[in-house]
């Protein structure tokens, strides 16, 4: 049970794993209880259409497992993913770029995941000249809840 007290709550989002991607069957997110729904802290990693800020409703199973969502209200922060497909450098540089222009970032090292949280502050164009800078070969980029103007 969730405590109204508890300052943030972790759900858990089950995974559709297939021919073992995502690296996980569950991701854990923290939140933040409002008297909306849940706010979201951190960028995912693996679940689509959600960024930080969002408040979402959600039909929890034990051990706040998520069966069901839906957003009650959507921030204007895009969240970025970074897929590392070889090894390679130029992963910390670029995600170094994209903190000094005000975004923050989660990562999943071991699997070579990197979210990247926009704020509505930065702007896309001065995200895109960050990753511009990384090799298509070696760094695949999506953009699952892209929020940002054109």
């Amino acid at each position: 049970m969730i405590s109204p007290l508890d300052p943030t709550v972790v759900l858990k989002f089950p995974l559709q794993v297939e021919d073992g991607w995502p690296p996980v069957a569950v991701e854990a997110l923290p939140f933040e209880p409002t008297d909306r729904g849940y706010r979201a802290l951190v960028a995912p990693l693996f679940v689509k259409d959600l960024s930080v800020g969002d408040i979402i409703l959600a039909t929890l199973e034990d051990d706040n497992l998520v069966d069901s969502w839906s957003h009650v209200q959507r921030s204007g922060r895009t969240t970025v993913w970074l897929l590392r497909q070889t090894k390679t450098n130029q992963i910390d540089p670029a995600l170094a770029a994209l903190r000094a222009l005000g975004c923050n970032s989660v990562r999943l090292d071991s699997a070579g995941c990197y979210a990247i949280d926009v704020p509505e502050t930065v702007t896309i164009r001065d995200v895109d000249s960050v990753l511009n800078s990384l090799d298509s070969s070696v760094v695949a980029i999506a953009f699952p809840s892209m929020r940002h103007p054109d």
